[in-house]
């Protein structure tokens, strides 16, 4: 609707006090979201209301997140984050204003294993990784224990294989690393949750914004670096080789055999959310991956095959690493109107059926990840053998809520 920059704007003034709206113009973000931005007397602030129930549920866990940090917290980031400053009835749901992150975007696919944006990557993972658990204990969100993360990740490998239309190589591969005591022996700590290039915002190969922290918790690290697969595991490598410089992370080749895992989880999902919606079309979008999965693992070594790197070993590869000088979510929802109130009636902030995609749209750009053989081998020197399996544009939309 022309007016909804408009109306967002006067929302904002409702929100924030003695707020001083100067100009106001489009957003192009989340889909999920009606959003504007607008100028005001304290900076660019962004305005967003969500457009379905499960996009509420999200944006609840995204306040909670931001909420958890403190003043002292953040400045243990190299990069920004948003910071809501008010909230406002919007028909039957909510808009929030936030401080709006700038800078240039990339995909993916855009990096390359000696890019030197990757140093930033590295340090920012890092930096998430090594904030204190009180944020997460005292900002009310999740904890989860390695027993936890492994059991989780069962429950959706069981939950695919009951569809009968999971291959049994895939099966077993997955087995394997659910099975490996030594791989799901790690340490948890703070995580983002749902790390994808797209919240990420760059300036000068520098990562000076991080968004979407709908998943912030204490979780497997190993989940926050599944993204960098769409890159090739040569990007993924080169990170972690980088990550390990920064960060004492215990074995690294188990946490590229748990981010590998989880990215091929994301394939489980897809399908599964097919099954659960009877959308045909996703199914078989989610059959070929795994199809296209089992294909490049065809003559490959078992998942497991591998030695573990040598302490030695892998001092030996970060030598071998160029110096870079220039720099279905499980989540609760966090209701922060009306706990008791339940969403879904149309306003004007939720598309009609006529403003929405057809059914099965999604799938059209459909779900999909470059997967590799997540054994416990060498990072630098990853086998040949692994092959990507799936294309990113191929990657299953993240489930919201």
């Amino acid at each position: 609707m022309a007016s909804l920059p408009f109306t967002l704007a006067a929302l904002a003034t409702s929100a924030v006090p003695n707020l001083e709206v100067l100009g106001v113009r489009g957003h192009d973000g989340d889909p999920d979201f009606a959003s504007a931005v607008i100028a005001t007397d304290r900076g660019e602030l962004l305005v967003r209301v969500p457009r379905s129930e499960a996009a509420e549920v999200r944006q609840s866990a995204e306040i909670l997140g931001l909420a958890a940090f403190s003043e002292g917290s953040k400045t243990l980031l190299p990069f920004a984050v948003p910071e809501t400053l008010g909230l406002t009835r919007a028909g039957e749901t909510r808009a929030v204003i936030s401080t709006l992150l700038t800078g240039s975007r990339f995909t993916a696919e855009d990096l390359a294993e000696d890019a030197l944006l990757l140093e930033s990557i590295a340090e920012t993972l890092a930096a998430i990784h090594d904030l204190p658990g009180t944020v997460a204990q005292q900002g009310g969100l999740p904890v989860r224990s390695s027993r936890d993360l492994r059991l989780q990740a069962t429950r959706v490998m069981d939950r695919a294989s009951a569809t009968r239309l999971l291959p049994r190589t895939v099966l077993g591969r997955w087995e394997r690393v659910l099975e490996s005591t030594e791989l799901w022996d790690f340490s948890p700590a703070m995580v983002h949750g749902s790390l994808d290039a797209d919240q990420l915002y760059v300036d000068a190969d520098r990562i000076i914004g991080v968004d979407g922290w709908s998943e912030f918790s204490i979780g497997d690290p190993a989940g926050d670096f599944a993204w960098l697969l769409a890159a090739g595991t040569d990007v993924l490598d080169s990170v972690l080789a980088r990550y390990g410089r920064i960060r004492s992370a215990g074995s690294l080749p188990s946490l590229r055999a748990r981010a590998v895992l989880y990215r091929e989880l994301e394939i489980a999902r897809w399908l599964l959310h097919g099954v659960e919606a009877h959308d045909q079309q996703v199914i078989d979008d989610a059959v070929d991956m795994l199809d296209r999965l089992v294909d490049s693992l065809v003559g490959t070594a078992p998942v497991l095959a591998r030695a573990t790197l040598t302490e030695e070993q892998v001092e030996a590869m970060l030598e071998e690493t160029p110096e870079v000088v220039d720099r279905l979510s499980e989540t609760a929802a966090y209701e922060a109107l009306d706990e008791d109130r339940m969403f879904g009636v149309e306003t004007a902030f939720v598309e009609t059926p006529d403003e929405a995609e057809p059914a099965g749209a999604e799938s059209e750009s459909g779900p999909g990840a470059e997967t590799a053989d997540a054994g416990e081998g060498s990072i630098a020197n990853a086998d040949e053998q692994e092959t990507a399996a799936i294309d990113d544009e191929d990657l299953p939309a993240k489930e919201r809520g």
